[in-house]
């Protein structure tokens, strides 16, 4: 039986791309990266808003590892990051809304990172 605390590889992915995208977007606007205090409050938006439970060591893992990944594509991302692109990432119930190609792009940037470093 799986522990309901647990969040399967699709919400892990999708929470990492979350809070990668959050961190973009607050670079592009404030030039700076989220703080660890907002790190853990978009977590728990998230977590609330898709009715998701994670422990803590998940939701450790995930949100220290955002940073590192939205550092990465920044870089990758640049031509395509625009302010505007970034602040479409979202839509009005703050889930990031897969119709953007940049939003896609940092999900299965998140994706590879979860498989390659062993976060399945």
């Amino acid at each position: 039986m799986n522990n309901p605390l647990n969040l399967d590889l699709r919400a892990r992915t999708e929470l990492l791309a979350y809070l990668v995208a959050s961190h973009l977007l607050a670079r592009q606007m404030t030039g700076e990266w989220l703080s660890a205090a907002h790190v853990v409050e978009s977590t728990l938006l998230w977590l609330t808003t898709n009715g998701g439970g994670a422990d803590v060591v998940q939701r450790v893992m995930l949100s220290s590892r955002a940073v590192a990944v939205a550092r990465r594509l920044e870089k990758t991302l640049e031509p395509a990051a625009t302010s505007e692109s970034l602040s479409a990432l979202f839509c009005e119930n703050l889930r990031l809304d897969f119709r953007s190609p940049v939003a896609r792009a940092i999900y299965r940037h998140c994706v590879d990172h979860l498989f390659n470093s062993g976060g399945l």
